[in-house]
């Protein structure tokens, strides 16, 4: 059984969310706390499996906490994110501090609760089994690697595909990536409105241009453009460029941006001999079969490994399809980047 848990500086949270694991038989609530300073004492003494963290709390923050955490005791943490500006900020700071995942808030409506419930469940679960919080070895930022300096390469595009732990992932591979690479096209499984900000944020800190996609976007060297949040990303190619789509259809693998429709766009139309297609950690399978079936059509892959996945889930599903041309560690993924475009 699971051991979770509860750090909520709303009692009203505290109290729902234990009488909804109260009858649940793979998760028990060894414990809640209003606040950062409640939960440090209590850790050391429960030893939870997970932890559900609030975003918003007073004395220590959320960010705070989860810097004394990893390094005593590296537990997978979950936030809870209000949909506000600073709660979807905070959230995307906590993720590239070593939070695993996060689930947003309900908007007051039963039918938004039970997502919530159900979504937490479903994590708490998957990160619950996990024999070691990998995310809390993200490898060390370095220099940015050297371009391709007016080389010619047959890729025109990369495309990369991440859930779970990518944001840590996208974060430390863009900012080795030099400026004069093809476009990068991007799906992170986060919701509208958090992926606005966190386009932001790897725009202010990776050195390169990113921007949340818009439909139309027709696609420039050395510009990363990442899928909004509850709508589909599609590549189209007209007259030798390429440009972007942004549709809203069902969900596909379980998620809208799905990394699947991205990659079978790609797949179509003879663009996966100039495109090189990356699945880097996360849950479930979405960007398998999309991967195998660039890789079928002649496109470039790559695959991150076992060890740097925060969870070996979409990266392990690819592999065991054979879509995986090259598997690789986090802190090697950039170089095999270029050592692929330079081939």
């Amino acid at each position: 059984m699971i051991k979770l848990l509860i750090v909520d500086d709303q009692n009203v949270v505290r109290n729902v969310l234990s009488e909804m694991f109260s009858n649940n038989k793979d998760i028990h609530v060894v414990g809640t706390a209003s606040n950062a300073l409640e939960a440090k004492i209590l850790i050391p003494q429960l030893r939870p499996d997970v932890i559900s963290l609030d975003v918003d709390m007073p004395g220590m923050t959320g960010i705070e906490f989860l810097d004394w955490l990893i390094p005593n005791f590296p537990t997978p943490v979950i936030m809870l994110s209000t949909y506000t500006v600073t709660g979807a900020n905070a959230t995307i700071q906590a993720l590239q501090r070593g939070a695993m995942d996060f689930v947003r808030k309900p908007d007051g409506t039963e039918s938004d609760f039970l997502r919530m419930l159900e979504e937490l469940t479903f994590k708490i679960k998957k990160l619950g089994i996990l024999t070691k919080p990998k995310q809390y070895v993200t490898p060390t930022l370095t220099n940015k690697l050297t371009g391709l300096k007016g080389k010619q390469t047959n890729i025109k595009l990369i495309a990369i595909g991440a859930s779970t732990g990518g944001t840590q992932a996208l974060d430390f591979i863009l900012h080795q990536l030099p400026n004069d690479l093809p476009p990068i096209v991007v799906v992170q499984h986060m919701p509208e409105h958090f992926t606005t900000l966190f386009a932001q944020r790897l725009n202010q800190t990776t050195g390169l241009p990113v921007k949340e996609a818009a439909h139309g976007d027709i696609l420039e060297t050395g510009h990363v453009y990442l899928a909004p949040g509850d709508q589909h990303l599609l590549v189209r190619r007209l007259a030798g460029r390429y440009y972007l789509e942004l549709e809203v259809f069902d969900k596909v693998s379980g998620h809208r941006p799905s990394v699947d429709v991205l990659f079978n766009s790609i797949s179509q139309g003879k663009m996966s001999n100039n495109c090189l297609a990356i699945l880097l950690t996360g849950m479930g399978r979405d960007g398998a079969a999309g991967l195998k079936a660039i890789k079928d059509a002649g496109g470039r892959t790559i695959g991150q490994d076992e060890d740097s996945s925060v969870v070996y889930g979409m990266p392990k599903e690819a592999f065991v399809l054979g879509a995986v041309e090259k598997q690789a560690g986090l802190s090697s993924i950039p170089n095999v980047i270029l050592q692929i475009l330079e081939s």
